[in-house]
């Protein structure tokens, strides 16, 4: 199975097209972040998601990202989970703010996906 370091390495790599972001996440899958709980049941669904992230995180100026620290642990064979903290960079790279996040993720397909995300709020 691939490192949980290197999937969320081209995860990044991924943020910035609401479609290719959706691939790394299954369905369902559950989002909680800023006070709420949002439950998408379709890849459509997903996408739409991170549609409206990507155009909140470009409002603020958002280019782009940097994986800043990750703690991960393969929970049994099928199993893991991270917490990673991102950097969320402009054009000229500079960090414009940071968040940290927890994944809990599952092997489909000898793949991982994301079945739960949970941001820290701060």
């Amino acid at each position: 199975m691939e490192p949980l370091s290197v999937f969320f390495g081209r995860y990044l790599a991924a943020f910035g097209n609401p479609a290719q972001i959706a691939a790394f996440y299954n369905e369902p899958f559950i989002a909680a972040r800023g006070g709420t709980i949002r439950l998408s049941q379709t890849k459509k669904e997903t996408e739409a998601f991170f549609k409206e992230v990507l155009e909140k995180y470009r409002a603020k100026g958002f280019d782009g990202g940097k994986l800043l620290a990750i703690d991960a642990a393969e929970l049994g064979v099928n199993g893991g989970r991270a917490t990673v903290r991102w950097a969320y960079q402009d054009r000229a790279g500079r960090t414009l703010w940071e968040s940290t996040f927890s994944y809990n993720l599952y092997s489909v397909g000898r793949s991982w996906k994301i079945v739960l995300q949970t941001m820290h709020d701060e």
